[in-house]
């Protein structure tokens, strides 16, 4: 538990320099001549003013949605037929372990000292790409992460292999190369274990990174100047599921003798997940902007960006496992008020091959 609460905090330490990034980042820097073989990244359609959204009408689309994804993620063969009484002491125990005054670094993350030299480098507009790439190369594994992600089909718009970081800075463009950092950082604590459960972090994840690139294509229509924060508060969402899976799993491995129950396991997520990933937030003392879109406040537009990319990227996520057909998909998305005109283009970027 140690090691994921360090892991997450290494995730989180992205959040800590978002208040003080603006959209300006690198905008001053000359630009990267494109390699021969890599084309230039392609010109961002002209941002449109966000649509009208119905705040209660996405959330409720989310939660129809989420369940779903949990029931998919805590399915047991055999159902739990324990008592009542064996399911409130469950809940009763999750609930302890989450709400004490004092956070658990077993279950939350300290402050970190990572990470400082990149977020600088990301947020000079004077910095060089070379010296970007020199910081991120110092680790491996972190390098290797974002090629990855810079090389997939949420990113990747031409045939041509990325093989370098000057290249994925150069094709991906400063924006999107920081949303690839904030899941290259974050994608390590998603990892399965053999223990109960083991699809939770694995179908998180991959839910995750559909919705955070959802909420960035929304973003770079309708809010480019949030397009780093709009993935960014969909990352820290996940963070609260995570968080709770971690509790529910420790008491079930506490207590051997009690059956898992799926239902229950989904509804604790569902009701806890939210509250767990604000408690983080302030914690972290990140930008009371992201903390009023994890609140869903009506008055922040980047909670227009969480809610879509989640709703998007969950029921894409759900198709892609033939959970859900196209038409009910469709069905769900104009049942939460979201117009195609929206979900379309969004749906088409977060699924190209």
């Amino acid at each position: 538990m140690l090691e994921l609460g360090l892991l997450i905090s290494t995730a989180l330490a992205l959040a800590g320099w978002a208040y003080h990034r603006r959209a300006t980042a690198f905008a001053a820097a000359e630009p990267a001549r494109p390699a021969p073989s890599e084309p230039a990244p392609a010109a961002a359609p002209p941002s449109a003013p966000p649509p009208p959204l119905d705040p209660a009408r996405l959330e409720a689309g989310n939660k129809l949605a989420a369940e779903r994804l949990w029931r998919l993620a805590y399915h047991l063969r055999t159902e739990s037929r324990e008592p009542d009484r064996v399911d409130r002491l469950v809940r009763h125990n999750v609930v302890a372990i989450l709400q004490v005054d004092d956070l658990n670094h077993d279950y939350f993350p300290r402050r970190p000292s990572l990470m400082p030299q990149l977020m600088r480098a990301l947020d000079d507009p004077q910095s060089a790409s070379d010296r970007l790439s020199r910081l991120i190369a110092h680790d491996p594994v972190l390098a290797a992460d974002v090629l990855r992600m810079a090389n997939s089909s949420l990113y990747r718009g031409s045939a041509a292999r990325i093989e370098s970081i000057p290249r994925a800075i150069t094709v991906c463009g400063a924006d999107a190369l920081r949303a690839i950092l904030a899941k290259a950082m974050l994608r390590p604590v998603f990892r399965a274990t053999s223990r109960n459960f083991p699809r939770l972090p694995r179908l998180l994840w991959g839910r995750t990174e559909l919705a955070a690139r959802a909420a960035e294509l929304y973003a770079t229509r309708h809010l480019p100047a949030e397009r780093f924060e709009s993935p960014l508060v969909v990352l820290l969402n996940a963070l609260g599921p995570l968080v709770v899976y971690s509790a529910v799993l420790d008491v079930y491995a506490r207590n051997p003798h009690f059956a898992p129950n799926t239902a229950l396991c989904a509804a604790l997520t569902d009701e806890l997940a939210p509250a767990i990933a604000q408690r983080i937030a302030r914690d972290w003392l990140i930008s009371p902007r992201l903390v009023a879109a994890l609140e869903k406040s009506a008055d922040e537009p980047l909670t227009g960006a969480l809610l879509v990319g989640e709703l998007t990227g969950t029921l894409a996520f759900l198709e892609s496992q033939t959970l859900i057909s196209r038409d009910e998909r469709l069905a769900s998305l104009d049942a939460a008020g979201l117009p195609v005109s929206v979900s379309e283009p969004i749906f088409a970027g977060i699924t190209r091959r």
